[in-house]
C-alpha cells in the first residue's frame, strides 16, 4: 500500500470506525486502489476510500426517478456508498473542516434517521457556493462590497445550512428562521458543538440563533450588511427574500423549489413545458426580475431544483458581473479571506 493511501484508510478508519465493516489483517490496495482482503482464496472487495471523488459518483447512489432518493438516509446505504461518501467530505471540506466527517459519522450513531443523502449534498454543495458569495464580501480587491455580518437562513427546515454558514463564518451572527423548529436543527447544532473546532475560545455555533416566526417579519432589522439565504423555499418566498434584500441593499441567494409563473410572466403560458423546463424558465425569469448578478446550479442528480440565483453588492455592478455571454468578466468566487479561521473552499 502507497503512503497516500494508508494514509486515506487511517483517516478513514479514524473518522468513521464503524462504518468499516471487516477487520482487514490481510488487506491490500490494488491498482483501482480498491481494498481487498483474501477469503478461501477469492478476493472480496471491500471499500474505496483512496480513489478521488467524482461528481459523477452521484449517479451510483439510489435514485427515485432522477434524483437520490429523498428517503434515503446514510444507514440505508451500502458500506462502499458510506466510504464514498466519506471521500466526498474529504475532498470537498477536508483542507479546511477535515472534522466534517466525524461530525457526520457521529450523527449516524445517535440520530441516523436526520442524515438523508439528498439533503446532505444538496445543503454541502449549496453551502459552498454561497459560503464563498458571502467570503467575498471581505475581500480587499472588490470595492463596492459592503462585508456581510448577520446572515439569515430563512424557511431553514432542518438548519444545517445555517448551522455549516455559522461554523465557517465564526465572527458573524446567523439567524435561522422557520415555523417550527425542527429536532433535526438540535441535533445538527449538538454535534458541531461537541466535535467541532473552537475559534478564539469561541464555542463552536456560539454565533447562532434559531427563531420561530414567519421570515417576513425580519424585514426590520434587514440592513445593508445582511445576507439572506432560502433553500428550496417556495412560491412567493422566494419573491420576499430578494423584496426584503432590495429593500435594504443587502444580499440574497435563493434555490427556488417552485415559482407561481403567475408572478413574474403576466399571463404568458408554458403549461406546454415539461416541470423541468418550466423550472429552468421561471428561475431566468425570477434571476432578470430581480437584477441576479450569478445563477450557478448544483448536480441534477442531487435534485430536479438544482438552480442557486444570488445578487450582492452594489446593485449598479451587473454589468461587471454578466460572465462571458453577457460581456463582462466572469464571476470568479475563489476568494482569500482575510479574517476568521475559515478560508474559502
Amino acid at each position: 500500500m502507497k503512503a497516500d493511501e494508508a494514509i486515506s484508510w487511517h483517516d478513514f478508519i479514524t473518522d468513521c470506525p464503524t462504518w468499516v465493516t471487516m477487520m482487514m489483517t490481510d488487506q491490500d490496495c490494488d491498482t483501482d486502489n480498491t481494498t481487498t482482503t483474501k477469503n478461501d482464496d477469492k478476493d472480496t472487495v471491500l471499500l474505496d476510500v483512496c480513489t478521488k471523488w467524482r461528481e459523477s459518483e452521484l449517479s451510483l447512489f439510489p435514485h427515485d426517478h432522477s434524483c437520490i432518493d429523498t428517503s434515503l438516509t446514510i444507514s440505508d446505504l451500502s458500506p462502499q456508498l458510506r466510504a464514498r461518501f466519506w471521500r466526498y467530505l474529504r475532498d470537498s471540506f477536508g483542507m479546511h473542516y477535515p472534522e466534517l466527517p466525524k461530525i457526520i459519522h457521529y450523527i449516524s450513531l445517535r440520530d441516523s434517521q436526520y442524515l438523508r443523502v439528498k439533503e446532505l449534498f444538496e445543503t454541502c454543495e449549496a453551502f459552498q457556493i454561497i459560503g464563498n458569495i458571502i467570503a467575498s464580501t471581505t475581500s480587499d480587491d472588490v470595492d463596492d462590497n459592503v462585508e456581510v455580518d448577520c446572515i439569515y437562513d430563512l424557511a431553514c427546515g432542518h438548519g444545517l445550512l445555517g448551522i455549516l454558514l455559522a461554523y465557517r463564518f465564526p465572527t458573524k451572527k446567523v439567524v435561522c428562521v422557520d415555523l417550527e423548529e425542527r429536532k433535526s436543527y438540535h441535533v445538527f447544532k449538538s454535534a458541531f458543538v461537541t466535535l467541532g473546532e473552537s475559534y478564539q475560545n469561541r464555542t463552536p455555533l456560539s454565533n447562532l440563533e434559531y427563531r420561530v416566526d414567519d421570515l417576513r417579519n425580519i424585514q426590520e432589522e434587514v440592513v445593508e450588511s445582511s445576507f439572506l439565504v432560502s433553500i428550496h423555499a417556495c412560491n412567493e418566498a422566494n419573491k420576499y427574500v430578494a423584496d426584503m434584500s432590495r429593500k435594504a441593499n443587502a444580499g440574497w441567494a435563493v434555490m427556488p423549489c417552485c415559482i407561481r409563473s403567475g408572478l413574474y410572466l403576466r399571463g404568458a403560458s408554458i403549461l406546454d413545458l415539461s416541470s423541468e423546463d418550466r423550472y429552468k424558465v421561471l428561475c431566468g425569469v425570477f434571476a432578470e426580475a430581480n437584477d441576479a448578478r450569478l445563477v450557478r446550479k448544483i448536480s441534477r442528480d442531487i435534485t430536479a431544483r438544482p438552480i442557486i440565483i444570488a445578487r450582492w453588492g452594489m446593485l449598479s455592478d451587473r454589468s461587471s458581473c454578466a460572465g462571458e455571454e453577457g460581456g463582462g468578466s466572469r464571476d470568479s468566487l475563489e476568494f482569500v479571506v482575510k479574517r476568521g479561521a475559515m478560508p474559502p473552499l
